[in-house]
Formats: C-alpha cells, structure tokens, sequence
C-alpha cells in the first residue's frame, strides 16, 4: 500500500489532531482515491519521472461536446489508472454524460482489494471537464 500526504478536496494538505501533517497510511482507500484523482486530472509531462502519466484531459480543450469526445476523455481516463499496473482493467469502470453545452461528467467506479483483508471495495468519484475553459472539478 502506498502511503501520501492526505489532500482535501480542495487541494490543501490535512492536519491532525496534534497539528501534524496527515498521511494515508490509515487508510488504503483514500491512498487509492488520492491517486486516481491525481492520475485523471494530470496531463502529458506534467511528471518528469513519468511523462507518459495523465488522462490528458486538456487535449479535449476546444473541442465539441459529442460522444467522440466524451469516449476519447473516457479512454485517457482508463489508461491512465491502469498505466504501470496501478489499477486492472477489468476493475476500472468509466461512465460520461453530456451535463451541458461545453461540460461532460466522468463517472469513475473502481474495484479496489484491501490487502490487510482482502475485502473489495468499490471506491467512487467524479470529474466535471468544460470542453470550453479546460477546467476539470472533482466532484
């Protein structure tokens, strides 16, 4: 299990009760929820050690809200989770709807297995991506 710096959903690191900075090493779900927020709102070179890592997401910038779009965002969404074995495939579950003129909601489910119980998970989470301003919300 990878351990991160615990990130509100506003981007700002969490203190603990003692005024320390707040890891996920309680937590394997939000380690993995971290990182698949990370890898979907992140583009091309935006990693030097990885520069292939990213859902490229402001390639779709100035593009029409259609299915073509909204499928080629779904499918950087999906290599970039399952890129370097991070997620399986068949346990990432990517869903779009046109919200607007110029919005499109990514649905992400993910199977997840614990691996101190080796229960499954099923972890959630969605991105709002404007084809006009290129600005992507986690949701």
């Amino acid at each position: 299990m990878a351990i991160d710096l615990y990130w509100t959903l506003d981007g700002d690191l969490a203190l603990d009760r003692n005024g320390d900075l707040r890891d996920t090493s309680f937590d394997q779900l939000r380690s993995t929820l971290q990182e698949i927020r990370t890898r979907a709102r992140s583009s091309l070179q935006d990693w030097a050690i990885h520069p292939n890592l990213g859902a490229n997401l402001d390639a779709l910038l100035g593009r029409p809200n259609n299915k073509f779009t909204a499928e080629e965002g779904r499918t950087n969404i999906i290599s970039a989770l399952t890129m370097h074995g991070f997620l399986k495939k068949n346990n990432v579950k990517v869903k779009y709807v046109p919200i607007s003129r110029h919005q499109i909601a990514y649905f992400i489910e993910v199977k997840v297995v614990l691996s101190d119980t080796m229960q499954t998970k099923l972890l959630k989470t969605q991105l709002l991506y404007d084809t006009e301003e290129g600005s992507l919300k986690v949701v």
